[in-house]
């Protein structure tokens, strides 16, 4: 049996650049959002994010519009949980079919909900951390076009910091630069694995 060992944060905290390490360490890392974009393309689940909030959630290229859906899932909370409910299992059942083909026995699931969803499939989790204003300042720079109270938005639709915190996981420092965050999760790693 493989062990899990899942890597969350929040917005900003650098849980990309945790797994980009990972994967140059040849382990495998299975990126939980980027799955959950490209299921969102393909059916059924496409069909079951359309009937719940119309047409217009696509873009006539096909693509997500993510302006529309950022502005029903921020505006309609119960409009976020039934997508929620929609893309979690497909994601879920995603996992499971790559975890069949993953190689080595520890693997690493990158997933910024890990501790919303109360995440199961975890052996170990590992929490990627640094102050809000550097995560604001990280989210506005890979994101210019959005404003200071969308990104706002964003971050209070998430667990705070300080519930992050509290949770058990294993904290990975990255409030400094690439090689202290190299040295961190070096040092969680020989904790879990």
């Amino acid at each position: 049996m493989k062990k899990i060992v899942c890597i969350t944060g929040g917005m900003g905290s650098g849980k990309s650049t945790v797994a980009r390490f990972l994967l140059e360490a040849d382990f495998a890392v299975y990126n939980s959002d980027t799955r959950a974009k490209e299921l969102m393309l393909e059916e059924p689940v496409r069909g079951q994010i359309e009937h719940l909030l119309g047409p217009s959630v696509y873009l006539n290229n096909g693509a997500l519009n993510r302006q529309f859906l950022a502005d029903q899932i921020f505006t309609y909370p119960k409009k976020k949980s039934a997508l929620e409910a929609i893309v979690h299992p497909a994601v879920r059942v995603d996992f499971e079919h790559w975890l069949e083909q993953a190689k080595g026995p520890v693997v690493f699931k990158e997933s910024a909900l890990t501790l919303e969803i109360e995440d199961n499939s975890c052996t170990t989790v590992l929490l990627v951390d640094c102050p809000v204003s550097t995560r604001f300042q990280r989210v506005k720079q890979r994101n210019p076009d959005w404003s200071n109270s969308e990104i706002q938005a964003r971050f209070d639709h998430q667990l705070t910091d300080v519930q992050r915190r509290n949770s058990g996981a294993i904290l990975i420092d990255n409030s400094g630069s690439l090689e202290t965050l190299k040295k961190s999760l070096d040092q969680a790693l020989a904790k879990c694995i």
